[in-house]
This record gives C-alpha cells, sequence and structure tokens, in this order.
C-alpha cells in the first residue's frame, strides 16, 4: 500500500463535503477546525502524515491486522477485543506522536508492552490469543494516558 500522494490529499480535501461550511473535518483524522480562522495547511500535513503511518504499518505491522485505523470513529470500530482492539490503541498511541513511526515502538514491541500493562482490562490480558501472539514484557516508556483509554471508558 502506497501513501496517499499529497495531490490526492488536495483533492479530498478540495472535494469533502464541508469544504463551503464554516466548521470542517479532516476527511482523512476526522479533526475539525474552523475555515478561515486555523490554516488548512496543518490539517492536510496531518493527512498526509496519517496516510504514510498506514502505509508503514502494512508493511511492518502483523499480516492479519486491519488496515492502520487513522480517525476516532475508525479507532472505535475496532474496539471489541483481540487483536483489531490493540491495532486501535497502537493507532491513538501513533496519532499522539503525530505519526512519527521512527520515534514508536513496532507494533508487536507496543502489543507485548500492553499485555504487560497494569492499565490494561482483563478482556485484553486474559486473551490466551494474545498472549500467544505477544507474551507480556515491560515496554519503557509506556504510559496509561499515551496509550490506554482510561478506565471509565472500558
Amino acid at each position: 500500500m502506497n501513501p496517499i500522494s499529497y495531490c490526492q490529499v488536495e483533492r479530498l480535501f478540495n472535494e469533502a463535503p464541508d469544504r463551503f461550511e464554516q466548521i470542517r473535518r479532516n476527511p482523512v483524522t476526522g479533526s475539525q477546525w474552523v475555515s478561515g480562522v486555523d490554516p488548512i495547511a496543518p490539517q492536510k500535513l496531518a493527512a498526509n502524515r496519517a496516510h504514510a503511518a498506514r502505509a508503514w504499518f502494512a508493511k511492518t505491522g502483523p499480516q492479519d491486522a486491519p488496515p492502520l485505523p487513522l480517525s476516532y470513529g475508525e479507532r472505535e470500530a475496532l474496539k471489541a477485543g483481540g487483536l483489531p482492539h490493540i491495532v486501535a490503541w497502537y493507532a491513538r498511541s501513533l496519532e499522539a506522536l503525530d505519526y512519527d513511526v521512527e520515534g514508536h515502538p513496532l507494533f508487536d514491541d507496543y502489543a507485548r508492552g500492553v499485555l504487560a500493562s497494569p492499565y490494561a482490562p482483563d478482556f485484553i490480558t486474559q486473551d490466551q490469543i494474545l498472549k500467544r501472539r505477544n507474551p507480556p514484557q515491560q515496554l519503557r516508556g509506556l504510559r496509561h494516558r499515551d496509550s490506554l483509554e482510561p478506565r471509565s471508558k472500558r
């Protein structure tokens, strides 16, 4: 999977259904901004970085994983346990780093860290398939607020 080109991102923004609205939504990441107040360039950059991260994940992530979700809605749709759930958390963690894939652990290391985390819910830490795939191992730097949603949202 190749990253989306700058021209394709430009087209997505130019053809977006909300292009004449005051409150706009990034057609890739789903984040909102105010047209005429907030600059659009950072939104387009975020879209490009997100798509590049999706292409990188397709090469470096598990072959049976879903594509890296790029918006809140895409992430939430994957949260039903198992591998897709961890992919959703991984995507959120990457988003928090502005999709800096160089500064982020690879998926397998991240998944092992999540399974070893005292903040991970039982439906993840007790999943035997996940544990066989990614034996729990502490991941230095994995923090609750950066990697897992608060317990009240589980």
